[in-house]
């Protein structure tokens, strides 16, 4: 395994905080857009076991972890899809697969179908594509910087099981989502995304072509199993994997499952 210094990488201006391990074909580890989201403290455990066989490139979105936070951009699927496809050029990637989690599945689909020649597979992780409301996502969208909130959100919001969340937990996420900009960056997100005409995705989804493995919590108060149910029944090539008794946590309840799955889908080929 090559191991190489997190880096700052450029893009229009801006600088991604980038971490990049790992030889082989290269795939994408993108994030999800909460408070206190991190490409690290998403994908640390998944690293390096994907690195074993695979260059592994995990970047903080515009807006999160130690990337830059800007005032009045637009925060988006739209900008965070354009900014993987000109991080992957700058790296010299020409073709890479994606594993998302929640929003950055949601990117890896928008991915998928604006640039379909750069894809090889697809991983998504309790990723939305039907609108809902929930007491879960109210507690999202009106969190502020404050420890207490912190650990209120990831009980209600994200674990099934209480015993992941853990003071370190707190406190890490809880430093991320007060760094300067960071509350701004996603309330700008929220506003965008609520404010932004939801286009349905079915007749695009059927002409998704890359192989995809779908996975989600069955208890997941964030984002409903009946959206990877609907990506399974539309992506043609999709394989879906419902865990039992986890939420919105499922990488981090269900590890060793979690992580033969992503390792397994991604070590073989379409025959």
């Amino acid at each position: 395994m090559i191991d190489r210094a997190d880096a700052g990488v450029r893009i229009n201006g801006h600088t991604l905080a980038v971490a990049d391990t790992g030889e082989g074909q290269p795939v994408f580890l993108l994030h999800g857009a909460a408070p206190g989201a991190s490409a690290d403290g998403t994908w640390a455990s998944l690293t390096p076991l994907l690195a074993r066989t695979h260059r592994v490139v995990a970047p903080d979105f515009l807006g999160f972890g130690g990337s830059d936070k800007p005032e009045a951009e637009d925060y988006g699927i739209g900008l965070w899809t354009a900014h993987i496809l000109t991080l992957a050029d700058e790296m010299g990637i020409d073709r890479f697969s994606v594993v998302g989690n929640s929003l950055g599945g949601r990117v890896g689909l928008q991915l998928a179908l604006d640039a379909p020649e750069r894809i090889d597979n697809l991983v998504l992780m309790s990723t939305r594509v039907v609108p809902s409301t929930s007491p879960a996502q109210t507690l999202l969208r009106n969190y502020r910087p404050d420890r207490a909130l912190m650990r209120e959100l990831l009980h209600e919001c994200f674990a099934h099981d209480s015993h992941t969340v853990t003071d370190e937990l707190v406190e890490r996420r809880y430093a991320l989502s007060a760094l300067p900009g960071a509350h701004e960056a996603i309330q700008c997100f929220f506003r965008s995304a609520a404010n932004v005409q939801q286009t349905p995705l079915g007749e695009q989804l059927r002409q998704i072509d890359h192989r995809t493995l779908v996975l989600h919590g069955r208890h997941d108060k964030v984002v409903p199993v009946s959206n990877s149910i609907t990506l399974a029944e539309l992506i043609p090539h999709a394989e879906l994997q419902v865990f039992a008794d986890t939420g919105h946590w499922f990488p981090s309840e269900r590890a060793h499952d979690f992580h033969a799955s992503v390792s397994n889908f991604l070590s073989h080929t379409r025959s």
